[in-house]
């Protein structure tokens, strides 16, 4: 595996060092399916934007990989809460989906689901955010009301059947 340098000049063209001509984004994609390594340097600069130009590579290969709301919501979100989302969290999740994939054992009993790819994406609170930034300007200066399971039947019935589940599986077990 090898590092292929790319300078960005202010025109925005990627020049390739090694290869000494200009480089698309997808020409940068071959080089990394092929198993090379890419540092892509701004030349008036000297800054290091390699993944500035991976992600531009990412969405522009894959634009459909994430769903508009995800992006919305990490826009929306506050960064160190992101960060702490890609930097640790994300990582993990993929480590369980990948041994979950292998045949190993991620989450004992559970296949994965994808949380993002709901029916009604916006069912869902933005789980970067503080609950209360999402409510409006009246709902914040009452304070929320609890719903209790008695008082919604059909959250009543789902935790119902959810128990109906567990005891047939324990019992098969």
């Amino acid at each position: 595996m090898k590092e292929i340098l790319i300078k960005k000049y202010d025109n925005r063209r990627l020049y390739c060092v090694e290869e000494a001509r200009y480089v698309s984004l997808a020409e940068i994609r071959d080089f990394l399916q092929r198993g090379d390594k890419v540092k892509v340097i701004e030349k008036s600069t000297g800054k290091d934007i390699t993944k500035y130009i991976l992600m531009q590579v990412l969405l522009e290969e894959r634009y459909e990989l994430l769903p508009t709301y995800f992006y919305q919501m990490v826009l929306q979100s506050p960064k160190e809460v992101v960060d702490n989302f890609f930097k640790q969290f994300f990582p993990w999740m993929m480590d369980m989906y990948n041994k979950q994939q292998a045949g190993q054992s991620g989450f004992p009993g559970m296949g994965f689901q994808n949380p993002w790819m709901n029916a009604n994406p916006f069912q869902f609170p933005n789980p970067f955010m503080p609950s209360s930034m999402g409510r409006s300007a009246e709902e914040k200066e009452k304070p929320a009301k609890k719903k209790d399971a008695d008082e919604d039947p059909d959250k009543m019935a789902e935790i119902l059947k959810r128990l109906r589940e567990l005891e047939e599986k324990l019992q098969s077990e």
